[in-house]
């Protein structure tokens, strides 16, 4: 919905602030433009409240209430722009960051550490790819940057054209998915109205106000949501200074029939700071590729942390385990073993082997023993098999870390076994023991 993460409370402007009215006859151009160098000063809150019905496997039906907050500070600095002259890279330096929220009476807090507030966000389409170069971020940090408005994308609430008091105007498709985080837009009916344009502290200042629905799917499934807020927009720095948004989410299950309901208000302050030179080397630096964009496990429930590629995806977690799993039908197994368990790689491949021949999979290829180069005390093996009319690749990697001992075992299909083996090879060197938190 409006973000849901990121619906705040409303900070009301008392009609003091608006002693000048223009003209009603003057047309105004709405739109903003933007060079690498810009930045800006934005500071977000959200507040936002619900329930919704939830049903666990083979359970009965559950009753979930939901209540969120946040207050968010940041910089932003533009980066880079598109072919069509849209921001697609900015440098963001967080003062803030406190989010909470409840889910059915469990409370859950989300931050940044000191180490990843700041960073970089490459925006490509509607996905947002944050990373930082001084640490790699956890999913919860991923989620808690991709799922905040991203400012600069809002301007399809602007009219393409000069408009009048009081016209209005459909709001841009590309706004509205920024506003709702809708993945697939179904429908939309939101229109935009310029209400007014005063003079605020010597500063011509557009009030346009958005109304209307938007249908479609997100991570919480199919949902309708109900848009009502306003934007004010400085005409004479020609930027958006102000949102604020009050929204509703209907969440539907696949039949269509409502499950949830979510309200909510957020709003954005932005304000506009002296631009700086940034030259190409200080640009080039902050590119996002195959390192820089991994992800960082840490639990406190788990004795052990490692990074991973963004597209694994960490499925479950104890004490002395955790797996991870691949959209190419690839999955990886990390275990911290007693210490007794296994006194060499030869052993644990005796274990591997006979779990295979138990399996009944058809072995085409046996690989030997060998050490991974540059990594001391990580060994792995590897067997071709056969599993019904599948081929599969089974890699597994015996890791001896001080007093420590890990096995991993990862199986993915022979046809994307060369582009899976450096992402898993990745993995297993990163491993590290960590000592749990009470």
């Amino acid at each position: 919905m409006i973000k849901r993460r990121n619906l705040l409370q409303c900070i009301g402007l008392s009609s003091i602030f608006w002693p000048l009215s223009l003209k009603a006859s003057e047309n105004y151009r709405l739109s903003e433009t933007f060079s690498i160098g810009n930045r800006f000063r934005i500071q977000t809150t959200t507040e936002l409240s619900g329930s919704m019905f939830f049903t666990p496997n083979n359970q009965q039906q559950k009753h979930i209430q939901i209540k969120g907050s946040s207050q968010i500070d940041f910089d932003e600095t533009i980066l880079a722009l598109d072919s069509s002259n849209k921001v697609n890279k900015s440098f963001r330096d967080y003062r803030k960051v406190e989010l909470s929220r409840t889910l059915d009476g469990q409370k859950q807090e989300t931050t940044l550490r000191p180490e990843t507030r700041r960073l970089a966000l490459f925006r490509q389409g509607l996905k947002k790819i944050p990373f930082s170069l001084e640490a790699f971020l956890t999913w919860n940090e991923l989620d808690l940057i991709r799922t905040e408005v991203f400012p600069c994308a809002l301007s399809g609430l602007f009219s393409s054209r000069s408009v009048g008091l009081n016209e209005s105007w459909g709001a841009g498709l590309e706004a509205v998915q920024e506003l709702t985080d809708l993945e697939v837009l179904e429908s939309c009916q939101v229109s935009c109205k310029l209400d007014s344009v005063n003079l605020v502290n010597n500063s011509q200042t557009a009030r346009v106000s958005f109304l209307g629905k938007a249908s479609g799917i997100n991570e919480d499934g199919p949902n309708q949501q109900i848009l009502d807020g306003y934007i004010f927009f400085n005409c004479e720095t020609r930027h958006l200074s102000f949102l604020y948004l009050k929204g509703t989410s209907i969440l539907k299950n696949k039949e269509g029939k409502d499950v949830g309901r979510i309200e909510g208000r957020y709003t954005l302050s932005r304000e506009l700071l002296p631009a700086i030179h940034l030259d190409n080397k200080f640009l080039a630096q902050y590119e996002p590729d195959a390192n820089n964009t991994r992800l960082l496990f840490e639990s406190r429930e788990t004795a052990f942390s490692f990074h991973y590629p963004r597209d694994w995806r960490v499925t479950s977690q104890s004490e002395f385990q955790a797996t991870l799993d691949h959209s190419k039908d690839a999955g990886l197994l990390i275990t911290k073993e007693k210490e007794s368990k296994y006194a060499s790689s030869a052993i644990y491949r005796d274990d591997a082997l006979g779990f295979i021949r138990q399996q009944q999979f058809r072995i085409e290829n046996q690989g030997v023993i060998q050490a991974v180069n540059d990594t001391p005390g990580l060994d792995f093996f590897s067997f071709d098999v056969q599993i019904e009319s599948r081929r599969m690749y089974l890699l597994y990697f015996f890791y001896r870390i001080g007093r420590s001992v890990f096995t991993i075992a990862c199986r993915c299909p022979q046809e994307n076994k060369a582009g899976l083996r450096s992402d898993v090879m990745g993995v297993v060197s990163s491993i590290k023991p960590t000592v749990k938190s009470d």
